[in-house]
């Protein structure tokens, strides 16, 4: 991969390689996505290939699929190739190309069925035992297909174990040896790479004031775990429940998560009107995943309110990374920026300036926490933001967000919307759901009327709470 890089001369094309290779680097494989997209419609076969193994070796499951997808391409184009031949007189250079197109063929669906299965999380207990990725993905393929080869009695058919599988086989396994860092020892593992826990304060020199009042003791130099996601399926549908209008942007986020993986989200903007419940998303989605998080609201946030102060200060405090990883001991802890078109700009900064490099995957890794004067990893935490426009945002900013559109709700939406708003003021008023039925049809009747067409989620709170406290009105009077 190295090699293909610097034969590179588009200096645009090299810039997406760095970006791809930087984001894998860091563990951020949401970001991944768009640079891949890129480079995949470029007209470098060669380095599509080389870039393509390199990240299906390293366990990148969209690299794996891709691969697959190709390798299943090539298998048909080589049997159209020999189809082509059919029933000519060939000479021994025409035999040649026949067979190797065989060969080819063979070669390249045992990569599909192999790299296909291992983005789908399975595994095969074929004749050189439990394969993954990191040792021979390509076995895989040869357990698979055997039986079906088995059947074809060709010449081209011993080639294709012979030649084929053999430097097929070699060549994934050299793949994923390249991605395995060198400078792990079995007596001080790589936690950075390792997908239950991740070193995020490697070092730092406090006092021992500042290690007790911030308990930042508890994290230094210590491999924190991250969340893993689970019970998708169950997410999903209460979030799609609770926020009905919101379906599309619940599914594109949730579409970056893979069961029992750590949960890594790309950097998401949600934007929409004011009360098309925008941040009650965010918290919602985050609960739902079971990541602890803070919530800044950018209008009235300095840069230092992210980023913290320096100890030189009498009133110095950690930065909100910091602070998240002391109190909840994680490694991919949640941010909500709301309101993020709103951030000022004064002799403080503005909370956009810190974002540029806390949302790019290679500084992240190595971002200056100003409290410690030190390198933390923040390249794990998941960032969500709200706002009602991407106008005012800086473009280098803008371009390093996901931007999904929350709509306001419809009338359709009104009876799940209003369940879920009666049952949040029974729990503020801290009573059991139980205590005050759903709504029946009259009462949502009148509801969607006063709602119309569309509206705001503030306006149908009202309007819940009027409903309820009307029945408790009647009640009494009962």
């Amino acid at each position: 991969m190295n090699e293909a890089r610097e034969n590179l001369g588009d200096e645009r094309i090299r810039m997406l390689v760095d970006s791809v290779l930087g984001a894998m680097e860091a563990g951020q494989d949401h970001l991944v996505d768009m640079p891949l997209a890129e480079l995949l419609a470029s007209p470098d076969e060669p380095l599509k290939w080389a870039l393509l193994f390199h990240l299906a070796g390293a366990g990148y499951r969209p690299a794996q699929l891709e691969v697959s997808a190709r390798c299943a391409a090539e298998v048909v184009l080589m049997v159209a190739l020999h189809d082509s031949f059919r029933g000519r007189t060939l000479d021994d250079e025409g035999r040649r190309l026949v067979a190797r197109a065989l060969t080819d063929a063979e070669t390249m669906v045992g990569h599909a069925v192999g790299w296909g299965t291992l983005a789908h999380g399975l595994a095969s207990e074929g004749r050189s035992g439990t394969v993954r990725s990191a040792t021979d993905p390509k076995a895989i393929g040869i357990d698979a297909t055997a039986a079906l080869w088995a059947g074809v009695s060709t010449s081209a058919r011993e080639l294709g174990y012979g030649e084929g599988y053999e430097e097929g086989s070699s060549l994934a396994v050299a793949v994923a040896k390249r991605n395995l860092k060198e400078s792990r020892t079995p007596e001080e593992p790589d936690l950075r790479q390792n997908s239950s826990g991740r070193v995020v304060v490697p070092s730092a020199t406090l006092s021992r004031d500042d290690r007790k009042q911030w308990d930042i003791e508890q994290v230094i130099g210590k491999a924190l775990p991250l969340v893993h996601a689970s019970g998708l399926a169950d997410s999903r549908r209460d979030l799609h429940a609770g926020h009905p209008h919101a379906a599309s942007a619940i599914d594109r986020i949730l579409a970056d998560l893979a069961e029992d993986r750590p949960v890594s989200i790309r950097p998401t903007l949600l934007v929409g009107p004011p009360g098309a419940g925008k941040s009650r998303l965010c918290r919602d989605l985050l609960d739902a995943l079971g990541m602890p998080f803070a919530a800044i609201d950018a209008g009235t946030t300095s840069d230092h309110g992210l980023t913290g102060s320096p100890r030189r200060w009498s009133s110095a405090y950690p930065s909100v990374p910091l602070r998240l990883f002391t109190q909840h001991k994680l490694a991919n802890p949640g941010v909500i920026v709301d309101e993020l078109e709103k951030a000022g700009r004064s002799s403080a900064g503005s909370v956009h300036d810190p974002l540029l490099s806390l949302l790019e995957p290679l500084s992240a890794t190595k971002w200056r926490d100003l409290f410690l004067d030190a390198e933390i990893d923040a390249s794990r935490i998941i960032w969500l933001f709200t706002a009602n426009s991407t106008q005012g945002l800086p473009g280098p900013l803008r371009s390093r967000l996901r931007v999904l559109k929350v709509p306001l709700p419809s009338a359709e939406h009104v009876p799940a919307l209003s369940d879920r708003i009666r049952r949040d003021l029974l729990a503020e008023l801290d009573l059991e759901p139980g205590m005050e039925p759903p709504f029946d049809g009259e009462e949502l009747g009148a509801l969607t009327n006063a709602f119309g067409a569309q509206g705001s989620l503030r306006d149908l709170r009202r309007y819940v709470e009027e409903l309820i406290k009307l029945r408790w009105f009647e009640g009494r009077q009962h």
